[in-house]
C-alpha cells in the first residue's frame, strides 16, 4: 500500500505534461531542468535554445491551501529565473484543468502579477485514465488536522 503523501502519480502526469507541451510549442526540455547558472532553484523543465522555463501542476480541481502559495512562490522562481538570466526568457505554467488554473487566470492579485511577468498559462486537459489516476492520489493524500 502506498503512503499517504506519496506523490508517484503527480510524477508520472508531469512527465506527461512535459512531453505534451514540448510537442505542442515545438520545445526540446532537458531532462534534469538545469540552468546554466546556480540560483538556488530548480525549475520543472527548461529549453535553452528557445529561452524556455515552466512549471508544472498535476491537479485535477481547483487548488487549496499550500498550493495556492506554492504557485506564488512558482512565479517567483520563474521570473528570478527570467531576470538572472538576462530576461526575454518565456515562462510558463502549465495546468492540467481550468479549475486549477484560474486562481492564475482571474481577477486576483495573482493573476494581475502573473499578466505582469508575462507569464503564459497553459491548460492541457488530461485523458479520463490519467484524470482518474490524479483524483485517486489526491483523495489518499488529502490531508485532515489530527484531533
Amino acid at each position: 500500500m502506498k503512503h499517504a503523501s506519496d506523490s508517484t502519480e503527480q510524477q508520472d502526469v508531469e512527465s506527461y505534461l512535459l512531453e505534451c507541451l514540448a510537442n505542442k510549442l515545438c520545445l526540446n526540455f532537458s531532462g534534469s531542468g538545469c540552468l546554466p547558472i546556480e540560483l538556488g532553484v530548480k525549475p520543472d523543465a527548461v529549453d535553452l535554445a528557445n529561452k524556455t522555463v515552466v512549471e508544472v501542476y498535476a491537479r485535477v480541481g481547483e487548488l487549496k491551501g499550500a498550493q495556492l502559495h506554492k504557485v506564488k512562490g512558482d512565479i517567483l522562481k520563474l521570473v528570478l529565473i527570467d531576470t538572472k538570466l538576462g530576461g526575454g526568457w518565456n515562462k510558463i505554467l502549465c495546468f492540467t484543468s481550468d479549475e486549477a488554473a484560474k486562481y492564475v487566470q482571474g481577477q486576483s492579485w495573482v493573476a494581475e502579477a502573473a499578466r505582469t511577468f508575462g507569464i503564459k498559462i497553459v491548460v492541457i486537459n488530461l485523458p479520463k485514465d490519467l484524470q482518474q489516476q490524479i483524483k485517486s492520489a489526491q483523495k489518499r493524500q488529502r490531508m485532515v488536522n489530527a484531533e
